[in-house]
């Protein structure tokens, strides 16, 4: 699927769901989900005095979650319209040719897939330093190694747009990247602005900046709405890998719309027939992509599972990562109820050095993979093997605190590979699903009401790809 395809298969999907809903509209009920204590604890996070949070629901709106890379060289790169590339551009040949690209409701990854097939080039050409959110407005820059900027020009699409563009040598990686800027419309309970309830959210952001915040793990890394991705990085890791494709495909979880449970719930019956259970899934070939890539092989070899999964290798990789998130998180959570020093960071289990596996051994013999097993994923070499340390703590830089009508606006900066959402839930207590009825609906430039220039041409070149939480039948990813 070209990406010129997109917005028109992401309105045929649409339709189906909405043809669906007026026909069998129980099978479109939504609930609303509170991360408190309890739900967190399944993931490893253990916050203190949690129960004391005001609620706060993120990502209404795609533009109430701004997200703006910021270079070692403390350079951001900012989702205003800029200056775009157009046919009147210059073409001088150069190695490498940079972009800042600014996106909206698609992921990084969804955008490097599309770039690579419109472009015709190997993904690896094209370079990035970090996977942006999906449900939200964000800006990156981005490199393209030995491509036409002529073909460059030619890219279009209402998802994202390119802009100050560069030419020079090398590509974007990692190390360029310092961290992330976050300006973050939290929408809230009408009583959050009283003055006890208000003193102590203060009181707590104050010393959130004092002494900084948990560095968990968050609930994306465990792949919203199912937040099962670590069971199948388990099955994998045990060399069960019929087991994980089987719950891959056919785990109907309770977040997900009870629509889409059922067609999960059918393709457990059809487990095996790959032609009906592609016939299940290919309705929706956006919603189902990885599921429809597994099927296509399986057509072809049926009882080729390994095959299966090294069809989706950036899934995959999601998912080792995953479990060693939840057993950092949960080796954190046993230092803080314990009352033991947490050290400043701790290393991930994904490494060849026995000692990175001793602070997980309770927990992976737990889950029967100690010492870990890891010639089980040598069919998946984009994991990579080796020494990783994180830290436990982690401080933001506090840019903008904003009262409005709607909620709390919040701008500040996290150094690289740290959640907004981690920050956020040592403040709130963040809800997800139905938009509960106590919210403001409307829609906000949030930069502009901290005072910062409008976005209102970004927020225009988006608008056909922007939707609520309450306009959209599609689970969240």
């Amino acid at each position: 699927m070209m990406k010129s395809d997109r917005q028109n298969t992401k309105k045929e999907e649409h339709r189906i769901l909405q043809e669906a809903a007026s026909r069998i509209p129980e099978l479109f009920t939504q609930n609303s989900y509170v991360e408190d204590d309890a739900l967190l604890r399944n993931f490893g996070i253990v916050i203190p005095n949690k129960s004391r949070f005001p609620l706060g629901y993120l990502k209404l709106w795609p533009q109430d979650f701004i997200v703006e890379e910021v270079s070692t060289a403390g350079e951001v790169s900012t989702v205003d319209m800029g200056t775009r590339l157009s046919s009147e551009s210059p073409l001088e040949f150069s190695p490498t040719t940079y972009a800042t690209l600014v996106k909206c409701s698609v992921s990084t990854i969804e955008v490097v897939d599309d770039l690579a097939r419109e472009l015709e080039c190997d993904k690896k050409s094209i370079g990035f330093a970090g996977i942006k959110d999906k449900d939200a407005l964000t800006a990156q820059r981005i490199s393209f190694r030995k491509i036409s900027r002529q073909k460059l020009k030619e890219i279009s699409s209402p998802y994202f747009f390119l802009k100050d563009v560069t030419t020079s040598n090398g590509s974007v990686a990692t190390a360029d990247l310092r961290g992330n800027r976050f300006t973050i419309l939290i929408r809230t309970e009408n009583g959050f602005f009283e003055q006890k309830n208000f003193g102590f959210f203060v009181e707590n952001l104050k010393n959130i900046q004092e002494h900084g915040f948990y560095n968990f793990f968050y609930l994306q890394r465990f792949g919203t709405p199912r937040l099962v991705n670590y069971t199948w990085a388990l099955s994998i890791l045990r060399g069960e890998y019929e087991k994980a494709v089987f719950d891959i495909l056919t785990y109907a979880a309770p977040r997900e719309l009870p629509y889409f449970q059922q067609l999960r719930n059918e393709s457990k019956e059809y487990f095996g027939d790959w032609k009906k259970v592609e016939e299940i899934f290919s309705p929706f070939p956006i919603i189902f992509r990885h599921e429809l890539k597994l099927i296509e092989h399986l057509k072809n070899e049926p009882d080729d599972y390994i095959g299966a999964l090294t069809q989706i290798p950036d899934q995959v990789s999601l998912w080792i990562y995953a479990l060693a998130s939840k057993y950092f998180n949960e080796r954190i959570s046993l230092s803080i109820e314990s009352g033991e020093d947490l050290p400043k960071k701790l290393p991930l289990f994904l490494s060849f050095d026995k000692h990175d596996w001793q602070p997980y051994e309770n927990e992976m013999r737990r889950d029967g993979i100690f010492p870990p097993p890891f010639a089980n994923l040598k069919p998946f070499p984009l994991i990579q093997m080796r020494h990783r340390e994180v830290s436990t703590r982690d401080h933001a830089e506090i840019l903008g605190v904003q009262p409005t009508e709607h909620g709390l606006i919040l701008s500040f900066e996290l150094s690289k590979g740290q959640y907004a959402t981690t920050f956020l839930s040592h403040l709130f207590n963040l809800v997800s699903g139905k938009v509960p009825d106590f919210l403001s609906t409307e829609k906000i430039d949030v930069k502009q009401v901290l005072g910062k220039e409008s976005l209102s041409e970004t927020l225009q070149y988006f608008n056909s790809v922007t939707h609520s939480k309450i306009e959209t039948a599609s689970p969240e990813e």
